[in-house]
């Protein structure tokens, strides 16, 4: 049997809506013959007729009906699937260089697990308060916060519905009550003013190209008195040993894709004068540095080689289609990248966390 191709499912439905050859070709701007011949090699095809044809109507067989139902349903989920993917499509070009693959889920989650000594020490809100989560991803930050803050509620949104799922069945296998997930752009949020105690943003104002618009948006769903977190990181804090060259540029690489897709991998420092211009009140910025040496070998595979390395590695791809960096020169950086994890290497890398009050 030949295969059956998309154009054959909407031929059926097609026919089914419109009741006749002529208006079924209209309806998918084919001549009559076109479609004709189509429907006459998709019955060759499945070896049956799939119509009766009486009187010049046209009559589905046992075959026929069959196929339609199938067809409708194999559409609708061919329809759900290119929404979806187009919606990462969307996502990815608009705001990330990070993808949405399975070992990019693995990388957030391994570098969330690494740094959250660092971060989440103090990430505490009040018991019975709301908490907005922007940007959660695949929910890497979300389990850590929901956990240290049992009575708080959070809701976590993403632009991205793919990892969103990947979020909702991470939660629910740590059975965490207080945590409700929605599809939400964090330009153009669907609350009203002044709906949230609290906002919490993780490793995303790195990917917007108008972070100040985000953070004016996040100041209108915040509650007078108000909190706001951003935790962000900054490439240009990166030192290392050995320091080569190869490395750097590597490292450099990332900055600059990161840039061309309009986005900032050294937002850390700035968090200050942007918190500031969106009116923000009392702000509090603290440097978080992670330094790696041969007395901490948790962090020499989690944090260089499964968190900043893997991130480098994640790029390298885009990096070297936009003509940023060779494939030898990124390679070379990678390795370069992975003996500082070795003895006697050291890595230093500084995320920088702001609070603030509305």
């Amino acid at each position: 049997m030949a295969m059956i191709e998309v154009k054959h499912l909407r031929l059926i439905t097609a026919i089914e809506k419109t009741g006749s050859l002529s208006k079924a070709a209209q309806s998918l701007f084919l001549t009559q013959s076109a479609l004709s011949q189509q429907l006459r090699q998709l019955e060759e095809s499945v070896g049956t007729p799939l119509f009766k044809r009486t009187h010049k109507q046209l009559h589905f067989t046992a075959a026929g009906k069959l196929f339609r139902e199938k067809a409708s349903q194999i559409l609708s989920d061919f329809s759900v699937l290119e929404e979806e993917l187009d919606a990462i499509r969307q996502t990815e070009a608009a705001t990330y260089i990070h993808g949405y693959s399975i070992a990019e889920a693995q990388r957030l989650q391994d570098q969330a697990s690494t740094v959250a000594d660092f971060i989440h020490w103090d990430s505490d809100w009040p018991s019975g308060e709301s908490v907005l989560e922007i940007g959660c991803g695949v929910g890497a930050q979300t389990s850590i916060i929901a956990s240290r803050n049992p009575e708080t509620h959070f809701t976590s949104v993403d632009i991205s519905k793919a990892s969103l799922e990947i979020a909702q069945q991470k939660i629910a296998s740590l059975q965490l009550p207080n945590v409700n997930f929605q599809v939400a752009d964090v330009e153009a949020l669907p609350y009203s003013d002044a709906s949230f105690d609290h906002v919490f943003v993780c490793f995303l104002l790195e990917h917007l190209s108008k972070p100040a618009l985000a953070l004016q948006e996040l100041q209108r769903v915040l509650k007078p008195g108000g909190s706001i977190t951003v935790v962000e990181g900054d490439h240009g804090s990166t030192f290392f040993y050995p320091d080569q060259a190869v490395a750097r540029k590597a490292v450099a690489a990332q900055v600059k894709l990161q840039r061309k897709n309009g986005g900032n991998a050294n937002i850390g420092r700035e968090l200050y004068p942007l918190l500031a211009k969106t009116g923000f009140q009392d702000i509090r910025v603290s440097p978080r540095q992670i330094y790696v040496d041969d007395h901490k070998p948790a962090l020499q595979e989690g944090f260089i080689r499964h968190t900043f390395t893997a991130m480098i590695e994640g790029i390298a791809e885009d990096a070297v289609a936009e003509k940023v960096i060779s494939t030898q020169e990124m390679q070379e950086g990678i390795d370069a990248l992975l003996q500082t994890a070795e003895s006697g290497g050291t890595f230093s890398y500084t995320f920088f966390k702001a609070k603030a009050w509305k």
